[in-house]
């Protein structure tokens, strides 16, 4: 993926992709996206970015990409300007590590948190990755606890074990 530091827009895009669960809501400006919602899943503290309008996605490919991945578990390949607005420099390095796991890979809190130059900082890792606005185009659902342990996604559980089956998985 590619990092955008740009300043949150005022005026948010919103554009939704029907699925059988529920909304995929994803938020996005010009200069890209901002945050992608799961269904089910409310949007955090902040709540709903203001003044959001329905839009088209201006990346080609990008919603073919989602439906591919959610619905039949197929990579997602593209390259999409994700906003870094208010990430700290230790939740980047971290993001950009966990959006570098292959497809059908999964690595562990403590192995990302070794990677970013911190032994013990799993936690650390846990908390980042709770900041990650971009879930599935920052597959943070492949970072998994010691021993192959489900724990840790925003989204909630059941969707990190559907996400994680859907790369041939089972937890």
């Amino acid at each position: 993926m590619l990092f955008v530091n740009e300043a949150a827009p005022l005026l948010w895009q919103k554009w939704v992709l029907e699925l059988p669960w529920g909304e995929l809501r994803l938020y996005f400006s010009e200069a890209g996206i901002g945050h992608l919602v799961l269904p089910g899943d409310s949007f955090g503290l902040q709540g709903e970015p203001p003044f959001a309008t329905a839009g088209e996605l201006p990346w080609p490919g990008l919603e073919t990409e989602l439906q591919d991945f959610i619905l039949r578990g197929r990579e997602i390949r593209g390259m999409y300007p994700l906003l870094a607005q208010g990430y700290s420099a230790w939740t980047m390095k971290v993001l950009q590590l966990t959006a570098a796991i292959p497809f059908g890979e999964t690595l562990t809190y403590g192995e990302i948190a070794a990677s970013a130059g911190n032994r013990g900082g799993a936690r650390a890792v846990g908390q980042a990755l709770g900041r990650n606005d971009t879930p599935l185009l920052i597959p943070c659902h492949r970072v998994i606890g010691q021993k192959g342990a489900l724990v840790g996604f925003g989204s909630g559980l059941i969707w990190k074990r559907r996400l994680l089956a859907l790369e041939g998985h089972v937890i």
